[in-house]
């Protein structure tokens, strides 16, 4: 899952995104804890996200789901929103943070 993820870290981080402007100023911790797989975590600092990194830390945002649950979200085979009400997928984080979430997962 870790490679998965680097790749998503590295297809946003070079994204051209008139968003990005939105969160310059934003510092976030983000962990992925996946339920048969273990937990990793990356940083949003200056509108990049840094490498994914494997274990568990502090975070302000923490997301919660299976490897299958997110690997059919990757690959469109299932809406995030719907696996989040389904509660197949669990976000910790403050509303705003929720938000900024699904915006960049778009």
């Amino acid at each position: 899952m870790k490679e998965i993820l680097q790749e998503l870290v590295d297809k946003f981080n070079a994204k051209d995104d008139p968003r990005k402007e939105k969160i310059k100023d934003l510092e976030r911790t983000i962990l992925v804890k996946f339920t048969d797989d273990g937990s990793y975590y990356f940083t949003l600092k200056n509108s990049k996200l840094s490498d994914v990194e494997e274990g568990e830390v502090k975070a302000d945002i923490i997301v919660e789901t299976t490897t299958e649950t997110f690997k059919n979200i990757v690959n469109k085979k299932e809406d995030a929103l719907t696996a989040y009400f389904s509660k197949k997928i669990r976000i910790k984080a403050k509303l705003r943070d929720k938000l900024l979430l699904s915006d960049l997962l778009k």
